[in-house]
């Protein structure tokens, strides 16, 4: 029982969301209000205990695909919930156009949030799954935040080319989150498309040949280019504003888990491994094993529930919700940590 309700802990931000859309446009202090769930789940990590051992598991396997079906699920429901918001938001005094600006940037840091950290978790599991509808869930569930060519990028570039120069993903020693951000936000895109016209045989000019209209990027921007444009004509341009301003705050969540989890291990020369180790029980299940990263490149395939705990690599101080704004707020510390981590590491594996 006790491993059943851990499993569901993932729910927790997207369920609160979903109520938060639900009765508003709120007031101001009833916007911040609904963002206490984000700050709980922050201190829980803070102090969440250590997991060091796989948990056994007592539940059949379609427990777990119902918790990513049902996460899929109120992702997409979110979204439409969030455009149906904003469009009946008023504008007609100042008054009614402060409200309505503290229910925006509630949005964006609820929804953003909830996005990064349970649609897009979601949507990387399901991209490593062998059954095509899932794959295809977990493309969908990426154009929900407009990074449809993470599926490429990800698995060609990152998971076969980790920790060597071809690995676009990773993160090099000294290199600050803003910076990493900078290269990698479009770099994704633009290593994704010639990834896609090498496998056509094709060059890099995207009107080179027609043959170019079966490369999955381009059908990965061209519906996320229609899913925009329809929101514009049904809901508005605020909406779709704060659909791309949200997609944006998710797609940061992401690639900031990526620069903490592979930090500084770009040339083996503090000891090789996959990434860094992470022991926060709430972060473990919260983020359905997403920590277990070393273990996920070791085998790729095994589901999200089968991966074992490693301690082969530097280790981090907090779960990954602490992480995430560590590195974002207050980089020079968090480098400065990071390499002592490193150092300690590197001893380690001497000894």
């Amino acid at each position: 029982m006790l491993i059943r309700l851990s499993h569901l802990l993932p729910f927790i931000l997207p369920v609160s969301v979903f109520f938060f859309l639900l009765s508003g446009p709120h007031s101001i202090e009833g916007a911040l209000a609904w963002t206490t769930p984000f700050w709980t789940v922050l201190l829980a990590d803070w102090l969440s205990p250590e997991v060091t051992t796989q948990q056994q598991q007592s539940v059949k396997n379609g427990f777990y695909d119902g918790i990513l079906y049902g996460l899929a699920v109120l992702q997409m429901v979110n979204v439409g919930l969030m455009l149906d918001y904003i469009s009946r938001l008023e504008w007609t005094s100042s008054g009614a156009a402060i409200v309505g600006l503290a229910n925006l940037v509630a949005v964006r840091f609820l929804v953003g949030t909830s996005s990064g950290t349970s649609g897009i978790v979601v949507a990387h599991e399901l991209i490593h799954r062998p059954q095509w509808p899932m794959q295809q869930l977990g493309r969908l569930l990426l154009c929900s935040v407009c990074y449809e060519h993470f599926v490429i990028t990800h698995k060609r570039g990152h998971h076969l080319n980790i920790g060597m120069p071809q690995d676009i993903a990773m993160p090099h020693l000294g290199e600050s989150f803003h910076d990493y951000w900078k290269r990698i936000y479009t770099g994704n895109l633009r290593y994704a498309w010639r990834s896609e016209q090498d496998r056509l045989g094709l060059p890099q000019n995207p009107w080179g040949s027609l043959k170019s209209l079966h490369n999955r990027v381009l059908h990965g921007l061209l519906a996320e280019l229609i899913l925009v444009v329809s929101i514009t004509v049904f809901f508005g341009w605020i909406a779709a504003f704060m659909f791309l301003y949200q997609a944006f705050a998710a797609v940061r969540i992401l690639e900031a888990v990526n620069y903490f989890q592979h930090w500084g291990l770009e040339d083996g020369r503090y000891g090789h491994s996959y990434g860094w180790v992470n022991n926060s029980w709430l972060t473990s299940y919260a983020l359905i094993g997403l920590s277990n990263h070393i273990g996920h490149h070791q085998n790729e395939k095994k589901h999200f529930y089968e991966i074992a705990y490693s301690d082969q690599g530097p280790k981090m101080p907090y779960g990954y919700f602490i992480m995430n704004l560590w590195v974002k707020l207050n980089n020079d510390s968090y480098q400065k940590m990071a390499m002592r981590e490193l150092q300690h590491y590197r001893c380690s594996q001497r000894s």
